[in-house]
This record gives C-alpha cells, structure tokens and sequence, in this order.
C-alpha cells in the first residue's frame, strides 16, 4: 500500500492554493457572514453564508464541497471561488468538514449532513432557498457530492448509513475534476488508505462503488474536466453511467486556445478567462433549474 507524508503534502498543495489566490480581494457587493456553526467538532464544523447586499427574499442555494483528497483543504481557500458564485445571484454556503487521517470516512459525510440539517432549521434566516439547492464540488469534493446525492435519491442506499439523511433534495449538482468509480477496479482503500483505513468491512463494500447505486432520480448533473486534469478519464465514464439511467446531464472537458497546460481543479482560479468560462457555464446550468 502506498504511503502518504501528509503534512509535507498540504503544505505544497497550500503553498499553491496561496499563490493562486495571492492579491484577490473579497468582493463589496455581498453581504459576508463568516464562522456559523452546524456541528460538535470545532473549526471543522463552520461554515460561512454570502447572499447579495439588499437581498430580501430567499435565493437559490449553492452549497460546496471542497476537495483536497479528504486530507486537505478548508473553506477560507475556497472563499473567493465561491464568493464568485454569490455575486452572481445566488445564496453560497460554504463550509469545512472532518479531514483525514484524523477523521475516517464516513466523516465528511456525517458532516455535510449535518449541515443539510442546520440550513432545513435555520436556513430561511439567510435567504437559503430549500426548495431550490444545487450542490457543487471538486476533486474529492465531487466524489462527496456524487455520493451524498445518491444518498438523498436513493432511500434503499441511504439504509447502508449509520446516520438519518436529511429530508432535502437538490435540484441540479455540478461534479468538478472528480475522484469516481473508488473500489471499483480494486480494493476500495488503495487510492486513499488514510481516509477508509486499513480493513474492508462488509458495511464499506455495501457502500462502494457509489456508481452502482446511482438511479434515475440522481438531479441533473454537469460534469467537468480539463485537458491535463489527473482525473480526466474519470469523467466521461460517469457521464455514459449517468445519462444510461436517464439523468439529464452535460459535460464539459475544458481546453486553454493555445494548448497550454489546464490541470486539475482549474475552475478555482479567479484570475483566469477559462476558469470565469466554466464556473459561468455550470451557474447558467443551475439557473435553468432554479426556475422550476
């Protein structure tokens, strides 16, 4: 089994992450409400809400998934992405979850549902839409999306969890450069030992692949991918398993005109034209559905 330095690891991703977003500004045309809490577990249990400044009614909600391959990752580096997505006319809730190895698996999901729960008692305080959610994640984040989603369309599956799933639905997902089809070519552990541990339990192999559970009652779906994303092949598999159950799904592997370089989790860079092309593409996706 491959071994993992995990904090010499985050420390490169996050000197990355730092770059990326170094001179960006928080947007003055949102109202900002930062360090909400929905869980037990400290920090990783907070959450932020951006909505447009002089919003009076409930909007459409984006929550988002961060990636970070369950070890990684926080809502701080995903502030401006997502602070993007508000100015665009829609509620943004944006939160951290339990991460690996300190955290296993089912953790993040505990977690997201969690705080599904909160937003069904306290949501309508920040102009959070119920009947009008759309949920987003990249990378690791979008397994946790396909997953929770499956979760919440299939009451049979649900039954394998050792928690209640909250009573909500999505109207549409969007599935960035993401981490599917895990136990599907070999033991379910082996791309990431410090997130499922060292045993396969009967309870793990009831849960994955994820894939084997997906029904025609999965949302609508917007897939992406980029030409040097590590995760490429991944989607458009997804994208045949999705549309064979009847989903309503697109999907868009993105390319830089010069045929430069466009990796992995690229729609995360504020500063670039392809990245406002993707995240516009999947926000234009959302706002078909959030007028049903």
């Amino acid at each position: 089994m491959a071994t993992f330095d995990i904090p010499t690891m985050r420390d490169q991703i996050r000197e990355h992450d730092e770059k990326r977003d170094a001179g960006l500004t928080e947007p003055d045309t949102l109202e900002i409400i930062k360090d909400l809490s929905y869980g037990p577990y400290g920090i990783e249990n907070t959450f932020d809400i951006y909505y447009p400044i002089g919003t009076t009614t409930c909007l459409p909600t984006i929550i988002n998934i961060h990636g970070g391959g369950f070890f990684y990752g926080d809502k701080e580096l995903y502030r401006f992405y997502t602070m993007y997505l508000a100015t665009q006319g829609f509620t943004v809730v944006n939160f951290n979850y339990r991460l690996a190895p300190d955290h296993q698996y089912p953790a993040p999901l505990e977690d997201t549902n969690a705080l599904m729960n909160w937003l069904i008692e306290h949501g309508q305080s920040y102009y959070i839409d119920l009947d009008h959610l759309f949920l987003v994640g990249d990378s690791a984040g979008a397994q946790l999306v396909e997953q929770y989603t499956t979760l919440t369309s299939n009451s049979v599956y649900a039954q394998n969890f050792p928690f209640k799933v909250a009573a909500i639905q999505f109207k549409a997902v969007a599935l960035n450069c993401g981490a599917y089809f895990i136990g599907e070519n070999g033991a379910i552990n082996q791309d990431f030992p410090f997130y499922f541990g060292d045993t396969i339990t009967p309870t793990l192999e009831s849960q994955f692949p994820v894939e084997r559970y997906i029904t025609d009652s999965f949302p609508p779906t917007f897939v992406t991918t980029a030409t040097h994303d590590m995760l490429k092949d991944l989607a458009q598999p997804l994208v045949a398993l999705l549309q064979s159950k009847g989903v309503e799904t697109t999907y868009r592997l993105y390319a830089n005109q010069d045929h430069s370089e466009l990796g992995h989790v690229f729609h995360l860079n504020q500063k670039s034209d392809i990245a406002r092309q993707c995240n516009n593409d999947e926000l234009a996706f959302f706002k078909e559905f959030s007028l049903k």
